[in-house]
């Protein structure tokens, strides 16, 4: 029987105050490889160590949280880590279990919090050999031999969903006492030995939320499922199992907006519907992501057949912006802060550790933002509305006033009225030095300039951070 130390559990409200940087255990930095290429279908040599020496990038980058692949043994190529083959030891290819414990120690004298995926619906076998799996060896912990369709995923039809084979994978029967049992005590283990801080659930929809409910419990820290879905209504009954869900629908809506010269009225509509599906109190723990390894990056050419124009990179900055502003924990994926333009799996998992450039202009627009949302404490603010409409959307958080345009040939200029700041107040931007405005008779004008974004504080925070 496993020993439970104690540890320190990190609430989902302390969660709200930090800002996410996903990264690929495998891509992001490496000790043992400096090779600037390799077969992305396939291991290329990341590991604990090598993220542990550069820790100081992504703190400078101003980020205080990281989301790292699944730590578990994989079967033969997984560097993804979702294919599990002994979920009791470490993936031999990103280190030991002393690297690991080395890598969250480094992380948390930086206060930067650990976030691990977890991976409890599936095994990685592919067949019905069981026999190399652990602790899960027997045919008996496992559904029956099915694959979900993709009009299951379609129809959200839970009953093949929750019971078949995603790529294969073996899926594992949480209803067998067994199965269950030793899925909670795993994770409490792992929380408990690494010392981690959060976990981001995998498949989520494919498993029982009374599982969840109970495994996400027992570990004492914040939790986000993945969903892979667009429906408010459909994600709706996996909040409560779990703290957040990745927000797959504001994603979704964002992207078009952004990539498509939206109308932004589409903002103020699906934050409307956001609070009356998921209620006011569940939406500070939802995370928004700008990009994941899950989907062509904004910048691909895959996306709207578009390369990475200057157009493009607009709009990905502005895409961006948002979604480190805005209510939620926001989550950037790596790669962001250098322009990457990896398009659907496995292109969108590149190589990092060539590109750890701190002077680009991409790093510190994100860094400035960063610095931004916490010198107000963003995170534990409201986020209010401030004015909407065809070309423009502004809201606050706080003291933080941040602007948007999702029209990039003309100038945009608005008056706002609706505002918590005092007359004579003076708001500078946080991207632009000397761009200035003053609250006059209870109004100032906001100018936007072919799809820039404006991050606005008042000019004696401002000065607190440069």
């Amino acid at each position: 029987m496993m020993m439970i130390s104690l540890h320190y559990c990190r609430t989902k409200e302390e969660w709200k105050n930090r800002t996410i940087y996903q990264l690929l255990t495998d891509r992001f930095a490496s000790t043992k490889s400096n090779s600037t290429s390799c077969d992305l279908g396939n291991y290329c040599g990341g590991n604990f160590k090598g993220i542990e020496n550069n820790l100081d990038y992504i703190k400078n980058l101003g980020f205080d949280a990281i989301w790292i692949s699944p730590i578990v043994q994989n079967y033969d190529g997984a560097y993804h880590g979702y294919a599990a083959k002994n979920i009791y030891q470490i993936n031999e290819h990103f280190g030991t279990a002393q690297d690991l414990k080395d890598l969250v120690n480094a992380c948390h004298q930086k206060d930067i919090w650990v976030m691990i995926d977890i991976v409890a619906n599936h095994m990685g076998n592919q067949d019905l050999d069981f026999s190399r799996n652990y602790p899960f060896n027997q045919s008996s912990h496992f559904h029956d031999l099915c694959e979900i369709s993709d009009k299951d995923f379609a129809t959200h039809n839970l009953v093949n969903i929750e019971r078949c084979r995603l790529f294969m994978l073996a899926d594992l029967n949480q209803d067998n006492s067994y199965v269950a049992n030793e899925l909670i005590n795993w994770i409490k283990w792992v929380v408990s030995e690494f010392n981690i801080d959060g976990i981001r659930i995998d498949t989520a929809m494919m498993v029982k939320g009374e599982f969840w409910k109970k495994f996400t419990e027992a570990t004492g820290i914040y939790s986000i499922g993945e969903v892979f879905d667009g429906d408010m209504g459909f994600l709706k009954q996996f909040i409560g199992p779990m703290d957040g869900l990745l927000n797959y629908p504001l994603f979704f809506t964002l992207r078009d907006v952004f990539l498509h010269w939206g109308d932004m009225y589409r903002i103020e509509s699906f934050y409307y519907n956001q609070l009356q599906t998921y209620g006011k109190n569940n939406i500070p723990f939802m995370a928004q992501f700008n990009d994941n390894h899950d989907n062509a990056r904004f910048l691909s050419d895959e996306v709207n057949g578009i390369e990475a124009s200057a157009l493009k990179i607009i709009q990905f900055k502005a895409f961006t912006a948002f979604t480190l502003t805005s209510i939620g924990v926001p989550i950037m994926y790596y790669g962001s802060e250098q322009l990457f333009t990896g398009g659907g799996d496995p292109k969108n998992r590149e190589l990092m550790w060539n590109s750890f450039n701190q002077n680009s202009d991409t790093y510190k627009f994100i860094k400035k933002i960063n610095q931004a949302r916490k010198a107000v404490n963003a995170g534990a603010q409201e986020q209010v509305q401030r004015y909407a409409d065809n070309d423009f959307y502004a809201f606050t958080r706080g003291q933080l006033f941040a602007a948007f345009t999702s029209k990039y040939d003309r100038d945009i200029t608005r008056k706002i009225t609706y505002h918590p700041y005092v007359d004579g107040t003076k708001l500078c931007n946080v991207l632009f030095a000397g761009d200035c405005v003053l609250v006059q008779n209870g109004s100032f004008q906001v100018y936007l300039r072919n799809g820039e974004v404006k991050i606005f504080l008042p000019d004696n925070i401002i000065a607190q951070i440069e």
